[in-house]
């Protein structure tokens, strides 16, 4: 797979971007712990939990996954280009950050990539159907994921940004 080598700039730029972006990110991770339920309230059975908290927390898990998905765009489009286009960008560009091409490494892990598919069909679904239409198990299981996937997302975000910074150092 081609690619661009990118300036020291825009190394920066992107290091900087990717900064920003995960202190967002990890904010609205605070945030789903906060909405979570707690006590009785968790232990009660999901199906009675009032529509408008389940709205709201899958609102909150498709921003984490429009965030995370922002970083991967960050990242191609400094050494690709491009997002990739078609119908299925957001699943191809995903797939994309789990392997290495010629002028990067691989930005997520396997395991990372299949969490995050999830998600990303999460978030289609919240898009496209009324809030009173959302599965509120599925909207408490990957709530109660979420505190986890960005564990590691932020690990692998980590690690490429230090093999960023090493890039930048040599550039």
């Amino acid at each position: 797979m081609s690619g661009n080598v990118p300036s020291r700039q825009q190394l920066d730029d992107l290091l900087e971007d990717l900064s920003v972006e995960r202190g967002k990110l990890q904010a609205l991770v605070e945030s789903l712990r906060e909405i979570a339920p707690t006590g009785d309230r968790q232990a009660a059975d999901w199906q009675t939990v009032h529509p408008l908290w389940v709205d709201a927390a899958a609102l909150r898990l498709q921003r984490l996954s429009t965030g995370i998905e922002r970083c991967c765009v960050l990242i191609v489009r400094v050494f690709n280009g491009a997002t990739p286009e078609g119908g299925d960008w957001h699943r191809r560009l995903l797939e994309r950050m789990g392997f290495a091409t010629a002028v990067r490494p691989a930005v997520l892990s396997d395991a990372t990539v299949r969490g995050l598919g999830e998600q990303l069909r999460f978030r289609h679904v919240v898009r496209h159907l009324y809030a009173y239409e959302l599965d509120a198990e599925q909207v408490r299981r990957l709530l109660d994921r979420a505190p986890i996937l960005w564990s590691e997302v932020s690990a692998d975000l980590e690690r490429f940004t230090s093999w960023l910074q090493e890039l930048r150092a040599v550039s």
